[in-house]
């Protein structure tokens, strides 16, 4: 497909056919800056309020339920109905702000162009990797995303085996050293690839999660390392194998917002733990 060919069909102001070349070969793609560092910095300086004291992931902060219960013991220690109630509040006005990442009009463009598609929402998590704290060292094993939700509807515009996504807003700076990510390119091509059940992210700090991919595999694939700056945007395709590192920095966290989409209409497994759910976006 040429440029010539695509010339037009882009909306976003942000993809060309040289990055849609990009994200189709090697499956994922880098969008710098797509959030501001003054509202990368507010948002996260926000959701630290609702961090348990180990900073574990946040699942599904944009919904006031999963904010509410996994903040179950700051709600039970409001004695007056007033202050729960002032709380399930401040809830509220979180999740709103989340959306306003989920929803983000240049973000959801960007998608669109690379599906030539309505784009869905499905679910999102808020991974700290805080400094000092009990899940700084915890690293994703080599694993594909879709392995979870299981979309396996071709993409008969791009070529690709899913129409699954994932998204991560980069809050802070990202380095090898305080746990940035890696990715195999081209390995979305492969399709869903057998892998090994590991542990929710959630439930043991020294054990690494996510389905773990054979070294028998890895080793055919090639490993790149990925960095990124304050408001940048990670663009992972569902079948793409991709892991990170543990945080190792004496200075630095690495806290991200990551979010998953679909092609509006695509089947999906919801899952027991994610409980991802189907909302259409619309931008004006």
């Amino acid at each position: 497909m040429t440029e010539t060919t695509l010339k037009g069909s882009f909306l976003s102001g942000i993809v060309n056919a040289s990055l849609y070349e990009n994200y189709r070969e090697n499956g994922f793609l880098i969008i710098p800056g797509i959030i501001s560092h003054m509202n990368a910095k507010n948002f996260l300086s926000e959701i630290k309020e609702f961090a348990d004291e180990d900073f574990s992931a946040i699942m599904n902060p944009d919904r006031v339920n999963f904010l509410i219960s996994q903040n179950i013991q700051k709600f039970d220690h409001f004695q007056l109905l007033k202050d729960r109630v002032r709380f399930c509040e401040q809830c509220r006005s979180m999740s709103k702000k989340v959306w306003g990442l989920i929803g983000n009009k240049n973000a959801i463009r960007v998608l669109e162009d690379l599906q030539n598609s309505n784009i869905s929402y499905l679910m999102s998590q808020m991974l700290f990797k805080e400094l000092g704290s009990k899940y700084a060292k915890q690293a994703w094993n080599p694993h594909q995303d879709n392995a979870y939700p299981r979309n396996e509807t071709p993409d008969s515009f791009n070529g690709l085996n899913t129409q699954y996504i994932t998204t991560n807003f980069f809050l802070e700076n990202a380095t090898q050293e305080n746990g940035s990510l890696y990715v195999y390119p081209g390995s979305h091509k492969l399709g869903l690839l057998p892998s090994e059940p590991k542990v929710s992210y959630r439930e043991k700090d020294d054990d690494n999660p996510g389905n773990e991919i054979s070294n028998e595999i890895l080793s055919n694939l090639k490993k790149v390392d990925l960095e990124f700056k304050t408001g940048d945007m990670l663009i992972l395709n569902g079948n793409v194998v991709h892991g990170s590192y543990p945080n190792n920095s004496k200075i630095y966290s690495r806290p991200l917002l990551s979010v998953s989409y679909i092609s509006s209409g695509s089947k999906f497994i919801a899952g027991n733990n994610a409980q991802r759910t189907e909302i259409p976006l619309s931008i004006d």
